[in-house]
């Protein structure tokens, strides 16, 4: 009796092992049909064999969680990518796209430039500017190695940008018309025979004078250059916005808005002269 309860694990297995011989032994002997000594005896079996089986079905479906984790992570991350490099790819063209653009907004400029100065222009990007609203001054990545002259003049689609003022090698430094200091000589488009002188106002508009106090100016007529001083003629500036009669000084003044947007200056078109 105590080896039997010392060796109580050895003697159940046994006697289970006894069983399941037994039923394998009486399956053969009879037909298919359970007797209810092989129920009671499968009730006992199944008793044993139910904690094994939900532990295995368990561990299966936690295994198979686990690998459909995995995979599901491993998509994710390939959709990432993906999605990653469709939106360089967006970028790209778009960058690509208002390249283009701004090139042909430039193309409109070489209609202001004579054939004397076709052979002569250089296309250049704005690569800084000074932080003032109106951006009086700008740097461009060409220089005198690109063979930039000092006084050259700058252009763009819209029309008058400015002239160049300092010089690099590879940059130069523009000066716009709407700074305070750089005096363009224009005429009026609807009537050329009237001139007159026009500056920066310092807030990132134009005004000046006609030379002739009866001038016929009027509100909306467009302005471009003479031809006298630095600036070739034809090149558009602007349209007058208000025109004011000074009879103490005996002169027609004008305020004329640039049709350049010069806070959003990207590309230019230098020429020298």
């Amino acid at each position: 009796m105590r080896w039997i309860i010392k060796h109580r694990v050895l003697v159940i297995v046994t006697f289970i092992t006894v069983i399941l011989v037994i039923v394998m032994s009486m399956s053969y002997l009879h037909d298919y049909r359970t007797t209810d000594p092989e129920k009671k005896i499968g009730n006992i079996i199944t008793m044993f064999q139910e904690p094994f089986v939900k532990a295995g079905n368990g561990l299966s479906k936690g295994i198979s969680g686990i690998l459909r984790f995995r995979t599901i992570v491993n998509e994710n991350e390939t959709l990432k990518e993906e999605v990653s490099t469709l939106k360089k790819e967006i970028v790209d063209l778009k960058l690509k796209r208002d390249d283009l653009e701004m090139l042909s907004h430039l193309a409109d400029a070489l209609n202001y430039i004579s054939s004397d100065y076709i052979g002569m222009h250089i296309t250049a990007d704005v690569v800084s500017k000074d932080g003032s609203n109106w951006f009086n001054t700008f740097t461009v990545n060409a220089g005198s190695k690109d063979g930039i002259k000092e006084n050259a003049v700058v252009v763009n689609g819209d029309g008058l940008v400015g002239r160049v003022f300092e010089i690099g090698d590879n940059w130069s430094k523009v000066l716009a018309i709407v700074d305070d200091s750089n005096s363009v000589s224009f005429k009026i488009l609807r009537n050329t025979k009237y001139i007159g002188i026009i500056s920066g106002d310092g807030n990132g508009g134009l005004s000046g004078y006609l030379l002739d106090p009866d001038a016929d100016v009027l509100v909306g007529d467009e302005i471009i250059t003479s031809g006298l001083g630095m600036f070739p003629e034809g090149i558009s500036i602007g349209t007058v916005e208000e025109v004011i009669k000074d009879e103490n000084k005996l002169l027609k003044t004008v305020d004329v808005k640039p049709y350049v947007y010069f806070r959003n200056v990207d590309k230019v078109l230098i020429f020298n002269h």
